[in-house]
């Protein structure tokens, strides 16, 4: 948003000048001294209705008309536009725009969602349950509307912008979600994030079967097609129907939720080199470990009561969240 007070830049010169203009030209045709000059100019721009400091000749009075056509027409114009600021609410709307300028410039490790369509707003609604940061790129203006009112920081414009990227942090972020409605533009900000930062993580939306492969060539790490997805599920409602439900009501219930969350074994954590058996993680925590990912990229997906957790392991874990939480502690 460009600062409000930038309108006022011209006017004001204009008026500058004229006051400038007018002085030198008191002082020279009616051979005023600069302080009668400069007040002559004031109470005139002004329109106090105070008569002239000293009589005015000819020339003195034709200065004096020139200056009233000029000079009120350009200061009443001046003050129309900073009072048109003042209502318009320009200022506060800088102000806050700056605030969120800032407070996207601070944020590191977050995530960034380019497109805020329907695919979109459902990536937000699942950060928000998350709770973790996030900047919306959008190129409509009443996403600014929407996202204003919820505190959420976006930035509007291209979505592909190298620029918008930048400003959105993606050098710091740590992931960048592709979920434009066009194919074409999640193609290009899969290529310009992947270029601006070769380490985030980037998930891209396909909305063609075709296009998957030139997503991931393009640097997407993951591509995720809605249709396929949605294919899935109503086949699994049809096919499962209460396995279904059951999932439904473990991961988005209103009153007994699960969640799954991935955690990381660190280094010096009481349960490195130990099997799941000697660690007591269910006993402790209540928690399930569903899988074990090495960090050669193998997956444990059945881990039993012998299976070691090193340093590195990324365990995939079930539960409750206040089981999830007494886990994390755990690991340390």
């Amino acid at each position: 948003m460009r600062n409000p007070f930038l309108r006022l830049v011209i006017p004001i010169t204009i008026l500058f000048l004229v006051a400038i203009l007018a002085v030198f030209g008191y002082t020279v045709l009616e051979k005023w001294p600069l302080y009668d000059a400069v007040y002559m100019v004031v109470i005139t721009l002004s329109t106090v209705g105070f008569r002239e400091v000293h009589q005015l000749d000819s020339s003195g009075k034709i200065l004096t008309i020139a200056l009233i056509l000029s000079g009120v027409g350009i200061m009443a114009y001046t003050v129309s536009q900073i009072v048109g600021i003042i209502i318009e609410g320009e200022i506060v709307g800088y102000r806050r725009r700056r605030k969120m300028e800032k407070r996207i410039k601070e944020m590191n490790d977050h995530y960034i969602i380019c497109g805020y369509g329907r695919v979109g707003h459902e990536i937000a609604m699942e950060f928000e349950d998350a709770k973790v940061p996030y900047v919306v790129i959008d190129n409509k203006i009443e996403t600014a509307t929407e996202l204003e009112g919820r505190n959420i920081p976006y930035i509007i414009g291209n979505i592909t912008s190298d620029e918008k990227l930048s400003a959105a942090g993606i050098h710091k972020a740590k992931g960048l979600l592709a979920a434009a409605d066009s194919d074409t533009d999640n193609v290009f900000v899969t290529i310009s994030a992947r270029v601006l930062n070769p380490e985030v993580h980037i998930v891209a939306r396909a909305g063609h079967p075709d296009l998957e492969n030139k997503l991931r060539r393009a640097g997407a790490d993951r591509v995720i097609s809605p249709y396929f997805i949605a294919g899935k599920r109503m086949a699994s409602l049809v096919l499962k129907p209460v396995a279904t439900d059951f999932l439904d009501i473990a991961m988005d219930g209103a009153h007994l939720k699960f969640e799954m969350r991935e955690l990381t074994v660190r280094e010096g954590s009481c349960i490195a080199d130990k099997t799941l058996e000697e660690a007591q993680v269910r006993q402790k925590s209540g928690a399930h470990i569903a899988a074990i990912h090495k960090p050669s990229g193998v997956f444990n997906l059945q881990p039993g009561a012998t299976s070691k957790l090193e340093t590195s392991d990324v365990l995939v874990a079930f539960g409750a969240p206040k089981q999830l939480d007494v886990l994390e502690g755990l690991i340390g």
